[in-house]
């Protein structure tokens, strides 16, 4: 598939869509993920874009953990949309709604679940959820 035919969505877009907070933008953003999501448009998922949604989310909107890994979870499975390491992303996510690290401390717990490596990390809280993945 050419890149043309394949959209890059930025946080806001993805934001807009799951808030549903600006008369204008969430209606524009509603329309292109229920496309992506039907699989009648493509799109690809950067790690950075899913990255800053979850900071946003949780850091300005107030959004509980349990609900942004679900929301962004439920995102990740649009029939039209994919990224590099999508069963990462929803292993970190997992991670992320059970335990209280940052986003991106979830994404390398996940990563060493996964074996690509072992975290190098001062973090206790980090490093009993690396023990506890790699002992399941």
């Amino acid at each position: 598939m050419p890149a043309t035919e394949r959209w890059l969505p930025d946080a806001n877009t993805i934001l807009r869509y799951l808030l549903d907070d600006h008369p204008e933008l969430s209606v524009r953003a509603g329309v292109f993920w229920e496309a992506v999501r039907e699989g009648s448009r493509n799109a690809f998922l950067r790690e950075g874009v899913l990255v800053e949604c979850v900071y946003v989310l949780q850091r300005f909107y107030k959004v509980p953990r349990p609900a942004i890994a679900s929301k962004l979870r439920g995102l990740l499975a649009y029939k039209g949309l994919s990224s590099a390491e999508g069963d990462l992303l929803h292993a970190s996510l997992a991670l992320y709604g059970e335990n209280n690290l940052d986003y991106v401390d979830c994404l390398l717990a996940a990563s060493a679940a996964r074996g690509e490596g072992q975290v190098f990390t001062f973090d206790e809280g980090l490093q009993k959820v690396v023990a506890r993945g790699s002992s399941s």
